[in-house]
């Protein structure tokens, strides 16, 4: 048995709350001194017992009551304790992946201090903003010119379809044509120097070295969701540019490195610069044929309903 120090309720031995104060008895002694005292006394003849003609009361449904409302609040506050510490946990990782960014746009060939996962989200994040400012302006270019003209909802039903199918292939092809750079420039890294970083610490040099697209990504999303026809001559190009700056940045990690180089930097050039013009033709036929189809299937429906 344990004794609540608060109010002085006898609780369990297994018990680590007071059941009617709420108080933390959980490092509070069990009662076995009290007992062996008692086991050394000289026991007495057993009196007969006489039943008092007074009933114990019996709880009401208000004590019981009190009893609920009672019970330990520290799950309560442990639990907003636990998400106050995940909130600041989150909170300082947006603001060191901020520093990153500040720090890789001051000088983009550093390599500053990045958790393992910040290049990997940066590239995806950026190609999801231009993929969504597309669909978005796609979306509103379609709604302006069909949504109040004679062709009809199914019309602009069947070319949103469409542009949505589209827009998902180019999302793959841009992270496959991504995937296949980083990882021809890691082995090219590493046929050049004979060594190299783990991947992820290897993408991140690259994404670094890149970080600059990230702002023109976001300008590029803004021009296309505002999407008149101004806009799209800056957006279109900018998402191009920002390409055309991460397609450097992976030639500038794999020749611009520090370390002692064991074959000739140039080799290593050609190769990413080979492989890069291979895949993407490998996966632009690929694509390009899925699209053609596709571009058929929407003719082809276009004439059955006009028909």
């Amino acid at each position: 048995m344990k004794t609540c120090p608060n109010c002085g309720a006898k609780m369990g031995a297994d018990v680590n709350f007071c059941t009617n104060c709420g108080a933390d008895i959980r490092n509070v002694p069990l009662d076995n001194a009290g007992n062996e005292a008692q086991a050394t006394q000289p026991v007495a003849p057993e009196q007969p017992q006489v039943k008092s003609s007074v009933s114990e009361p019996k709880p009401t449904r208000r004590s019981q009551h009190a009893q609920v409302n009672n019970q330990p609040v520290d799950s309560v506050q442990s639990s907003n304790q636990n998400a106050n510490v995940q909130s600041t946990a989150v909170s300082e990782k947006v603001t060191n992946m901020w520093q990153w960014f500040v720090d890789s746009w001051k000088h983009p060939f550093t390599t500053p201090t990045a958790e393992k996962w910040y290049g990997w989200v940066t590239l995806l994040v950026e190609n999801v903003l231009l993929i969504l400012g597309l669909y978005i302006c796609v979306n509103k270019y379609t709604q302006d010119q069909i949504g109040n003209s004679d062709i009809g909802e199914a019309a602009e039903n069947v070319i949103l379809n469409f542009s949505t199918s589209l827009l998902f292939e180019l999302f793959l092809y841009l992270i496959l044509t991504i995937v296949a750079m980083i990882a021809v420039a890691y082995y090219a890294h590493k046929f050049v120097y004979g060594h190299t970083e783990n991947i992820l610490d290897f993408v991140n040099r690259i994404v670094s070295c890149s970080n600059l697209s990230a702002i023109l990504y976001v300008i590029s999303f803004i021009c296309l969701i505002i999407g008149s026809e101004d806009m799209l001559k800056i957006g279109l190009p900018l998402a191009g540019i920002a390409m055309i700056l991460f397609t450097l940045a992976v030639y500038a990690v794999v020749v611009g490195d520090n370390a002692p180089a064991v074959q000739d930097k140039f080799y290593g050039l050609l190769i990413v610069v080979v492989v890069q013009v291979i895949v993407m033709y490998i996966l632009g036929r690929i694509f390009g044929n899925a699209v053609y189809g596709q571009v058929q299937d929407l003719i082809h429906s276009s004439f059955n309903n006009m028909f």
